[in-house]
């Protein structure tokens, strides 16, 4: 009885560590539930780790954990509009910016956007602004970076109805590096108290994030 029980078995071992190595071993693609074939939009969610970002104590709030929300709210429109997203971090990591370039490089990105959020010595300023990097060597790049950059600020502000500080040109290293159109989003001040307090609540931080994605499929759809 046993000896047939194994003859039975036996072809399944091989068929079941393969799964075990598929789930464990495969790109990060694998793991995504749209098609490969489908545009793949970078999604960077600044800062990490020991790298805090800009804080305020009262009441507490940090720009890295905002950020991360803020990505993971924009992942999931995107994931239903049946875009490819790749995160640049996922958890409380620190990434140095050169690996955040080198993720965006390797997985052939469409676009890089950077979430991150703002801070002033004068607790009066506030708003949304939004980087594009006006390189004179890639005026192409430039050009769709800033199409980018006036798509995105547009749906956010239409969904926050927050003041626009306007789309400004930056030369920050993850846009400057990046090989494919690329922007900052600044999606508020931490240091105004009552910006603050809208960046300390999840159904504004939905608006911000709705916002990118509608801003990314807008300029995606006018793109193709």
């Amino acid at each position: 009885m046993i000896y047939y029980l194994l003859v039975f078995l036996i072809p399944f071992f091989p068929s079941c560590a393969a799964v075990k190595k598929e789930k464990y071993g495969a790109p990060v693609a694998a793991f995504v539930s749209t098609p490969t074939t489908a545009p793949t939009i970078i999604i960077d969610a600044g800062h990490g780790g020991n790298d805090r970002g800009a804080c305020a104590k009262g009441p507490f709030c940090e720009e890295k954990r905002i950020c991360l929300q803020t990505a993971r709210l924009v992942q999931k429109y995107l994931d239903q509009l049946g875009y490819h997203v790749i995160m640049t971090r996922t958890a409380d990591a620190f990434i140095p910016l050169p690996r955040r370039v080198e993720i965006a490089i390797q997985a052939r990105g469409s676009l890089f956007v950077s979430l991150h959020y703002n801070s002033s010595r004068n607790p009066i300023a506030h708003g949304i602004e939004v980087f594009y990097c006006d390189s004179k060597e890639e005026k192409a790049r430039a050009s769709s970076s800033k199409k980018l950059a006036e798509s995105i600020l547009s749906k956010v502000i239409r969904r926050t109805s927050a003041t626009s500080r306007g789309v400004k040109k930056g030369n920050f290293y993850v846009i400057r590096e990046t090989s494919m159109p690329a922007v900052i989003v600044e999606g508020g001040f931490i240091s105004n108290p009552q910006e603050r307090s809208h960046l300390k609540d999840h159904e504004y931080l939905d608006s911000i994030a709705r916002g990118v994605a509608d801003g990314i499929d807008q300029y995606m759809k006018k793109k193709r």
